[in-house]
């Protein structure tokens, strides 16, 4: 039974239609948000995101978040341990509200 590369198209065919919705910019944001992290999370699955061993900043090894800096681009992650990840979170807050 042959079930891998199936499976492995099936995936691509999500990471395909996770991208259009968190692209379109007619769907409500919650819904882009959590399109482009599923899209992010199928990308690293099918290996076309490498998962660092240790954190982007401070380079501790500790559990590693997905940090999109921007949503219109969810395949453009940088892993952050999850202090870094709220500085980061603070510091996308900050360069909207100014």
């Amino acid at each position: 039974m042959k079930r891998g590369p199936n499976r492995h198209r099936a995936k691509f065919e999500r990471l395909r239609r996770h991208l259009d919705v968190c692209l379109h910019p007619e769907k409500p944001r919650r819904l882009r948000t959590r399109s482009a992290r599923y899209a992010a999370a199928l990308a690293e699955q099918l290996g076309l995101i490498a998962r660092p061993k240790v954190c982007s900043w401070c380079r501790r090894r500790q559990r590693l978040q997905r940090h999109h800096w921007s949503y219109e681009e969810p395949l453009n992650v940088t892993f952050l341990c999850s202090d870094c990840h709220e500085i980061a979170d603070q510091m996308v807050l900050g360069a909207r509200i100014a």
